[in-house]
């Protein structure tokens, strides 16, 4: 999985947080924004990541992503995940949230 650190922090607003050692390559960042938090939960070495999205106390979208190719930056506020069939944008303009497009190249 390709990925760059700084892409994280700029959408998250913050470092990281490592589950364990940092070696072992899992970290989590949030951003909070009008009562919604977006957390992101990366395992660097197994391409994956899961995603929670939630509105004061309740739960809007939880699921994992798999098979990541790449994560970048698309704007300010997005960042696309590429997986092998699908391009997944997360967001948080003009609110927080996710969009789900089949990958098209």
């Amino acid at each position: 999985m390709k990925y760059d650190e700084l892409d994280f922090f700029e959408f998250f607003e913050s470092e990281p947080f490592y589950l364990f050692e940092k070696e072992a390559g899992i970290c989590s960042y949030s951003y909070e924004k009008d009562d919604f938090k977006i957390y992101a939960s990366l395992s660097c070495y197994e391409d994956y990541m899961s995603i929670d999205i939630s509105y004061k106390s309740g739960t809007v979208y939880s699921g994992e992503i798999r098979n990541i190719e790449e994560i970048k930056k698309f704007d300010t506020d997005i960042l696309k995940v590429i997986t092998e069939k699908n391009w997944i944008f997360l967001k948080k303009w003009p609110s927080i949230g996710i969009i789900f497009d089949k990958r098209l190249e």
